[in-house]
């Protein structure tokens, strides 16, 4: 049963009834008693309150901030919270053979985001690649294949333009945000670690900064196999490349006490096209409509789920601005492979 804490004006009452006879009331309004009464039910409910921030800094779900980095970092390997990740990738150079890049020379995009090379090389056929780091961590300086980046000190023999290689400036990632945090407290409480079951391998993979989900699945890929399938949801992408695939394995490794084969992958991505028929059919409708199916994806998606239809339009019919509609297309459930993971596809507005 929970404790009732009284109101101020309660304890005014209170300690009112407590200094006046009851055949007297209201004789301490002009006197001393009354001024006594309300200083002191002001500090007692003061200390009241004080007792209930007390009790909201005992477990994470109800915690402040402050209170929640401190258990993060008693609870949680690697200091608790996730720090933000620096973008790495290849940057293609043009130029007089043998002309060389050094390592620590820095080069710049138009709005003045910075890089700097992390492995040097030289000019061998008019042009060389080598390895680009940011200078600041975080997702906004994942940078597309093809973007143009100019030199920040000119380098004899070079062009001062040059442009990011296959695959892109990638796996930059913001320091965890303060939810996400909370989540994993909250999961060091629930799941508790068992000696390399099946929920460890999911904690190890969320304690990888740009890691927002993960699952593992026994013997996915034969007996003696642990499938870890993992997302990153802060990225233009979310679906992990190979290599960023390959930082978590290498992690998970430092961690696992157990030694089955461990495969580190992303989930197969299953768009979902839908045919909708929406009234009133306007811009606004149909952007209110695309925000609450990604948003009810976000929040159900799971591997190898069936995706139930009357989620989605229960979704739309959520959505502002809408009136009625018809969701022609997905005519029922949507089964997903073991591997699959639902996403939103094509709209198509009839």
């Amino acid at each position: 049963m929970p404790f009732d804490i009284p109101t101020l004006p309660k304890l005014v009452k209170r300690v009112r009834g407590d200094l006046a006879p009851a055949s007297n009331t209201g004789a301490l309004r002009r006197g001393d008693g009354e001024v006594i009464s309300r200083a002191h039910s002001g500090a007692v409910s003061g200390l009241y309150g004080h007792q209930a921030y007390i009790a909201d800094q005992i477990l994470p779900d109800s915690c402040d901030e402050e209170t929640l980095l401190r258990l993060a970092a008693m609870r949680l390997p690697n200091n608790g919270r996730r720090p933000a990740g620096s973008a790495q990738g290849p940057l293609i150079c043009s130029g007089r053979d043998t002309a060389r890049i050094e390592a620590g020379e820095l080069w710049q995009t138009r709005d003045g985001r910075r890089y700097t090379v992390k492995i040097a090389g030289a000019i061998s056929g008019s042009a060389a690649t080598v390895t680009l780091a940011a200078v600041d961590a975080g997702v906004l300086r994942n940078l597309d294949e093809g973007t143009a980046l100019t030199s920040v000190s000119p380098i004899e023999g070079l062009s001062d333009t040059a442009y990011v290689g296959v695959g892109g400036i990638g796996g930059g990632s913001d320091i965890e945000s303060i939810d996400s945090l909370r989540a994993r407290v909250v999961r060091t409480y629930r799941v508790v670690p068992r000696g390399g079951k099946p929920d460890d391998y999911v904690t190890w993979a969320l304690e990888v900064p740009g890691i927002s989900r993960a699952w593992c699945v026994r013997n996915a890929l034969g007996p003696g196999t642990v499938g870890v399938y993992i997302m990153r949801d802060g990225d233009a992408d979310p679906f992990p490349s190979e290599e960023q695939s390959e930082v978590v394995g290498a992690y998970i490794e430092t961690q696992r006490p157990t030694c089955p084969e461990v495969y580190v992958m992303a989930p197969k991505n299953r768009p979902v096209p839908l045919t909708i028929d929406l009234t009133p059919d306007t811009p606004e409708n149909r952007v209110a409509v695309q925000q609450a199916l990604d948003e009810v994806l976000r929040a159900e998606a799971d591997l190898g789920m069936t995706l139930i239809r009357s989620h989605l339009t229960a979704a739309i019919s959520g959505a502002q601005g809408e009136d009625d509609h018809k969701l022609l297309v997905p005519a029922g459930n949507v089964e997903c492979a073991a591997n699959e993971l639902p996403t939103l596809g094509v709209i198509t507005w009839v």
